[in-house]
């Protein structure tokens, strides 16, 4: 059962969910076709690979992101992730983006 959060806090699933989002994008903007490897997410949103990989499989069930499944990849449930169109749109609907995914 989900712990109770306080109405101002913003709880660790959304901040490491924008962190997810946000590094994928910025990856697209600079090498659109790139894949990134869940190791490089994990390090970079400074995490763990449980937090990690519930969360994209979340993140892939909105279908905001694709996991790159071609290989085993344990611990991962995945190789790689990249966003998809609806993952970029929400990026880039400023206010949407910041509903869903509150910032701290």
């Amino acid at each position: 059962m989900p712990e109770e959060q306080s109405t101002s806090e913003v709880p660790d699933h959304f901040k490491v969910r924008r962190c997810i989002m946000l590094m994928l994008y910025e990856t697209f903007k600079e090498y659109p076709y790139a894949a990134v490897e869940l190791r490089q997410i994990e390090e970079n949103c400074r995490t763990t690979t449980k937090e990690v990989n519930w969360n994209l499989v979340y993140l892939e069930k909105c279908g905001y992101v694709e996991l790159g499944k071609a290989i085993e990849s344990p611990p991962y449930i995945a190789s790689t992730a990249t966003l998809t169109a609806e993952g970029i749109d929400l990026i880039e609907n400023e206010i949407e983006f910041n509903q869903r995914f509150p910032r701290e």
